[in-house]
């Protein structure tokens, strides 16, 4: 539909102009970039960035891909599902997020609470559903956009997921978490005004009556047209437990509500949360229902809203799906570029490595980490793809294998009563447990484990289930057995900026120069 070198245009549009913008900001600004302000953002974001960040940081290349896919796959009830399934986890966030600000206002990862709340092996263990969530999700988004590319533009797809880490990486390296804030601002700008164009575009092209008398033609009709789909249903039900995983596990949105003001913190995601519901439903409704009902020969669901958006426009919709789909790409990758580069520099090098490293040294490392994670997550997510994994598959899958740490890790924050012991084996037994019971159910119902197998909704399903039910029992369970309490206002005089570090190397080599002059 349109040439590679359009899909090479854009990337190197986008790259240059963030780039740039974050630059010029820098240069404009009155603060000094130090570790603090790399990390953290000066925890002065105020509700109106805040929101719009959140907004673009869940908005996933998958949101954009998936939620069509299931518009297209489960008719009316697919938008719903979809963006109401994924829309509790932001809302309850709020309540996390004001604990704690409360509880470690000066944290710059929720591992660095978990830390001083629990001993070191569940410190390891929840670095490792941490990692294993940004890791996953970056690769998502990378794979999704080089999808997006291959399909639209015929650009080698090997090269467009080397590529496209590039757009967000190296404004990420310059400006830290603040320029991802900006960044997010104007993308979430752009996403809603590309939907306005292709809502509109759709109710006057086709109409409501087009759409719903072709998908009253369908053989199956009777599941696209009402909202008590059945696979709908079980997709909802995998969606709302397995993003339970991918928001409270997450640095990225712990780190929002970390670089908030406190009086901002939990607003801004109940607005967030609110205001991204109208990307996925409008996104599934317009293009993925809108082409199921149109009858379009679309083999590949994932690939049904570029696909749409190419029906509707021609090369000017691509082109507008492509803009969209990479803001998105951008916001996430950035999100969890940085979120990676927090958790590597928090609690591996200044808790193992060199805890006291000097504001400086901290920043020089923080943005070699962020350098070589972007530049490493497009290897991941070609890996992806040769594997034969498609977005739909990891999507639905990233719940069994880290929603085990949703309930300890929220009683750890929340509840005196949780347990070291407790909180360690609920995540880890909840997540082998998760991983069993798909794998068992996978064969018995269908009679062997494969990629097919172990995607269909019912093994899905049992496996994010498992997950939960034995976490929140072992976890749970255990506190209530145990008589431990934890006292909260122990914590709060364990956590220093970064800029502390520095502040304390001065003074002592001030006293050292001092000294050694008295000495002569």
């Amino acid at each position: 539909m349109l040439t590679s070198t359009t899909g090479y245009v854009i990337l190197l549009v986008f790259g240059v102009f963030f780039t740039g913008l974050t630059i010029f900001m820098q240069s404009r600004s009155k603060t000094a970039m130090t570790a603090e302000q790399f990390s953290t953002a000066g925890r002065s974001v105020g509700v109106g960035l805040a929101s719009a960040s959140i907004i673009a940081a869940w908005t996933w290349a998958a949101t954009l891909m998936m939620s069509s896919s299931t518009g297209f796959q489960y008719g009316i009830s697919g938008p719903y599902w979809y963006a109401a399934g994924a829309c509790i986890q932001v809302l309850l966030f709020a309540i996390v997020a004001i604990h704690l600000k409360r509880k470690a206002p000066k944290a710059h990862t929720f591992l660095e609470f978990i830390g001083n709340r629990f001993d070191k092996k569940n410190h390891k263990l929840m670095m490792f559903f941490a990692l294993m969530t940004n890791i996953i999700v970056t690769a998502m988004v990378i794979l999704g956009g080089a999808i997006a590319l291959n399909s639209l533009t015929g650009m080698n797809i090997y090269i467009a997921a080397f590529l496209i880490p590039l757009t967000f990486t190296i404004y990420t390296m310059i400006g830290g978490l603040k320029a991802s804030f900006i960044a997010d601002y104007l993308n979430t700008v752009m996403i809603f005004a590309i939907l306005i164009v292709f809502a509109t575009v759709v109710y006057m092209k086709f109409g409501v009556t087009t759409v719903y008398e072709g998908l009253r033609s369908l053989p199956e009709s009777q599941q696209m047209l009402t909202m008590a789909s059945i696979p709908g249903l079980l997709f909802g039900m995998i969606n709302i437990i397995g993003n339970f995983g991918t928001v409270f596990v997450d640095q990225s949105y712990w780190q929002r509500a970390i670089a908030s003001k406190d009086s901002a913190a939990s607003k801004a995601y109940i607005y967030g949360g609110i205001a991204w519901f109208a990307i996925p439903f409008a996104i599934a409704t317009f293009l993925g229902v809108t082409a199921a009902g149109l009858g379009l020969n679309i083999t590949d669901p994932d690939a049904s809203a570029p696909l749409m958006a190419a029906h509707l426009l021609g090369s000017v919709g691509s082109i507008l799906f492509l803009v969209m789909l990479f803001m998105a790409v951008m916001s996430t990758g950035a999100a969890e570029l940085t979120a990676i580069t927090n958790i590597v520099v928090t609690d591996i090098y200044r808790k193992s490595i060199n805890p006291m490293a000097s504001s400086s040294k901290t920043l020089k490392v923080s943005r070699i980490v962020t350098l070589s994670s972007g530049l490493g997550m497009g290897i991941l997510s070609i890996l992806l793809f040769n594997i034969g994994i498609g977005l739909g598959f990891v999507y639905m899958a990233m719940g069994i294998f880290v929603s085990g740490a949703v309930i300890p890790l929220t009683l750890g924050l929340m509840w005196k009563r949780a347990t070291n012991d407790g909180c360690f084996y609920g995540a880890l037994v909840g997540m082998i447990s998760g991983v069993t019971v798909w794998l068992v159910s996978a064969y018995v119902m269908y009679g062997n484990i494969s990629v097919e197998s172990l995607g269909q909704l019912h093994s899905m399903l049992f496996g994010n289930l498992a997950v939960f039910i034995v976490s929140g029992l072992i976890s749970i369970g255990h506190a209530l057995m145990s008589k431990e309490e934890f006292d909260f206002e122990s914590l709060k005089d364990k956590f220093k900026s970064f800029d502390d570090y520095e502040d304390e190397h001065e003074t002592v080599k001030t006293v050292e120069a001092v000294g050694r002059r008295k000495v002569v």
